[in-house]
């Protein structure tokens, strides 16, 4: 039977190996990854020119084969970039308030300054025109040489700029935030307006004008005839779509979705595939004649596809997991017949059959013996399996798969983990939760414990009756209304802290003290001082009044008192109590998240970041469930370890006697 077990593992392990092998998306020609989020990709018609813009200040220059051809660094991130259809001219929006204009060998020709960060930019085929689109409301656009002609302030945010035609026959389109599309003249005059009732995040536009689409925060996509922003179609994705782009006969149309998705879509906006990444894609492109897609995703990677051997890859998946499933399904029965077989036709197996069913069978008879105990149990147990049990284990088979509840829920292995291992944030993360461990330890176990021994010194009743209660009264309060009181200590214009450094004369040390990364987290830790919780003062206090006092009165007889007695009477007798407090406050640091989230929300930079901030982030702002299970599973096995390592090696006066 051992022998059939064995069996049955290595082939579920095979099996598993085998889908993720299956699962390895195909068609992907090249990729890079910069060290931040790329938000901006563009293409040449041929396909031969590709631009990847990132937040690391660069803005790098590919030929098809993913030959690096050349770079530019900008003073502050890349937010936008366009190419000509050739690939003869290159606009570039950048952070640092500046468009540039680029030839297509990188020569810079001119900037522009903006009075905020320019979001979006276009160039039209023939160079002769760009639009600047600024974080501040409006929108400009520049001729050739860059000589600024016309503005417009919309009043909301440019979110997206798009440009086609040549010479006077140029046009200008405008996505903002307030829903609208707006198409506008060489010389500025506003031509059409539609309203899509959501804020516009990306735009395209096939050469001649005719079609446009719209990329939408409430994650739909609009195709609008472009005579009459007349809406032709909408698709719906499953998150905010932050890219879109449009071959040049408008039969294929790519989306980039915060979900972490590149959707592909035909003329009809029916969905002919879907590829999934690692997370959410936040700029796509495509070739004029379709066959050609790159993205761009938040994790930094730039990745480009052929998309007919993608199309292809992906039929051939599918049909490679219908094999496998078929073949599981065939292995698993085959195994489960050879068992049985085995277990009514030989003596060996039914002499195993007896070995291993005997505890089993037992056990069976005294569940029936005690029938009614276990039905009256049963509405108990039916509820922590489904709200407890349930859920932990969903998680850790979940933080295997590419996860979108009622949508997908695809294998892919360890590769959640290795992005995890990749994100700065994580390991940011990693090591704030080391630091609140070690002082949320420090902390629970040193004012409580002074305090407890004070209050237990006591000889007055009524005096130690009145501290206790005025100890234990915070109780009551919400710990988010605590957190919120030490919110408005340290705010830094009418904070309490800041004005009492300014009234004893220490100036200098006033500060922003959520906003400064050196000294974010140490906010954060000394927020509850002096740091005397409720709960472990009563385990203390529960603790030293449980202590017979036949024992104080012989260590008195002994010449033990005071800190003596503290330290060979006191402490030893109160290591069940410290093991105890030990272990939760380790698990409640290691899952520190609402601290954090309504303090800094993990900021400045990753200064104050958690994991569970991470995993909480992961699935509710980016969608990644699959990656949010992964970070659960591994806090799950850190708090597993110290548990352990807790129970082993604090020894209490009970494990003594035991």
């Amino acid at each position: 039977m051992k022998k059939l077990a064995s069996l049955a593992m290595a082939l579920v392990v095979l099996l598993l190996a085998a889908d993720a092998a299956l699962a390895d998306r195909g068609g992907l020609l090249w990729s890079y990854r910069a060290a931040k989020r790329m938000d901006a990709v563009a293409l040449s018609d041929d396909g031969q020119r590709i631009a990847l813009g990132s937040r690391d200040n660069a803005l790098r220059f590919y030929d098809r084969a993913g030959e690096l051809l050349w770079d530019f660094r900008a003073e502050n991130s890349i937010l936008g970039v366009s190419v000509s259809p050739d690939g003869g001219w290159v606009a570039v929006a950048s952070e640092d308030r500046h468009v540039y204009l680029l030839d297509g060998s990188g020569r810079l020709l001119w900037k522009s300054k903006a009075r905020k960060p320019v979001n979006a930019a276009a160039v039209a085929a023939d160079g002769s025109l760009v639009i600047a689109a600024s974080d501040d409301g409006s929108f400009s656009v520049l001729d050739g040489s860059g000589r600024f002609l016309w503005q417009k302030d919309v009043g909301t945010d440019v979110g997206a700029a798009a440009i086609y035609g040549a010479g006077g026959d140029t046009r200008v389109l405008i996505g903002s935030g307030d829903g609208a599309i707006s198409l506008y003249s060489r010389q500025g005059d506003l031509l059409l307006e539609t309203q899509l009732g959501y804020a516009v995040k990306a735009l395209d536009v096939t050469p001649n004008g005719g079609l446009i689409i719209a990329g939408c925060k409430n994650g739909a996509a609009y195709l609008l005839d472009g005579s009459d922003g007349r809406r032709l179609w909408s698709y719906q994705a499953r998150d905010e779509v932050n890219g879109v782009s449009i071959a040049n006969d408008g039969g294929l149309i790519a989306l980039g979705s915060e979900d972490g998705t590149a959707y592909l879509l035909d003329r009809q906006g029916k969905a002919l595939q879907s590829m999934a990444q690692d997370s959410p894609v936040l700029s796509v492109a495509l070739s004029g004649d379709g066959d050609l897609l790159a993205l761009g995703t938040l994790g930094g990677a730039g990745r480009v596809y052929d998309r007919r051997a993608a199309e292809s890859s992906a039929a051939q998946v599918a049909t490679g997991q219908r094999r496998l499933a078929l073949f599981s399904a065939s292995a698993v029965a085959a195994l489960v017949l050879v068992a049985v077989w085995v277990a009514q036709r030989t003596a060996w197996g039914r002499t195993a059959w007896r070995t291993v069913s005997a505890g089993p069978r037992a056990t069976l008879r005294s569940i029936w013996k005690a029938r009614l105990s276990y039905l009256l149990l049963l509405p108990t147990i039916i509820l922590l399996l489904i709200f407890n049990f349930y859920p932990a284990f969903s998680g850790l088979f979940h933080a295997f798969t590419d996860w979108k509840p009622g949508a997908k829920t695809e294998w892919i292995g360890l590769a959640n983990f290795r992005y995890m291992l990749q994100d700065r944030f994580f390991w940011a993360g990693f090591r704030n939760m080391i630091i609140l461990v070690a002082t949320s330890i420090l902390k629970a176990l040193t004012m409580p414990l002074l305090a407890a021994e004070l209050l237990f010194s006591l000889r007055h009743n009524t005096i130690r009756y009145g501290l206790r209660t005025l100890f234990i009264v915070p109780i009551v309060v919400p710990a988010v209304v605590e957190i919120l009181l030490w919110n408005n200590i340290y705010d830094p214009t009418i904070g309490l802290l800041n004005q009492a450094l300014t009234g004893i004369g220490l100036n200098t040390w006033a500060r922003v003290w959520y906003g400064d990364p050196r000294v974010a987290l140490t906010a954060i830790i000394f927020i509850g001082f002096p740091w005397i919780g409720p709960f472990p003062l009563l385990i203390f206090y529960g603790g030293l009044i449980s202590i017979s006092t036949d024992v104080f009165d012989a260590a008195l007889v002994d010449g033990a008192f005071g800190l003596s007695r503290f330290w060979h009477i006191d402490l030893p007798l109160l290591m069940g109590q410290i093991k105890l407090l030990l272990m939760l406050t380790f698990i409640g640091a290691v899952q520190t998240f609402e601290l954090v989230y309504l303090t800094t929300g993990g900021g400045p930079g990753a200064a104050t970041y958690t994991p569970a901030l991470e995993l909480y982030y992961s699935a509710m702002r980016m969608d990644m469930l699959g990656l949010a299970s992964a970070i659960g599973m591994v806090l799950f096995v850190i708090i597993l370890s110290g548990t352990v390592v807790n129970m082993r090696t604090v020894k209490s006066s009970a494990d003594f006697e035991a």
